[in-house]
């Protein structure tokens, strides 16, 4: 099987073809193998667009994407020492969704005319989550 053109890998991958020649120069994609000077790419390339959408949801950097992939030093210190830190981050941003969550639930369960005239504790709330 000759492999994906860039177009299907963006369409499946929901990125665009320009996206996907950027990370190619850049490095976070290998050089996928050519047919008749068409980029011809194979299933693992799915694997890895999902791994750096995944990442860079997670607040990781594209310069940081790149030294977790590039990381081979026994033990990948560097990329411990990043992901550890990430982690603190990914939690701190849960905790504050969760905290949004609950002002939301709160607000389509109030019955007041206003948020300012609340009387239902909606106020009480954000005042907490801040």
């Amino acid at each position: 099987m000759p492999g994906s053109t860039i177009g299907e890998v963006a369409r499946t991958a929901g990125v665009a073809a320009t996206t996907l020649r950027y990370y190619e120069r850049v490095g976070l994609l290998p050089a996928p193998t050519r047919i008749g000077g068409q980029r011809r790419y194979d299933d693992a390339v799915l694997a890895r667009l999902e791994v750096i959408r995944l990442c860079k949801a997670a607040g990781f950097t594209l310069e940081e994407i790149q030294l977790l992939f590039a990381d081979d030093a026994p033990g990948r210190p560097a990329s411990r020492a990043l992901a550890t830190s990430k982690l603190a981050d990914i939690d701190a941003r849960i905790a504050e969704l969760g905290r949004a969550r609950e002002i939301v639930e709160w607000g389509m369960a109030c019955t007041c005319p206003s948020i300012d005239d609340c009387t239902c504790g909606i106020h009480g709330a954000s005042r907490a989550a801040v």
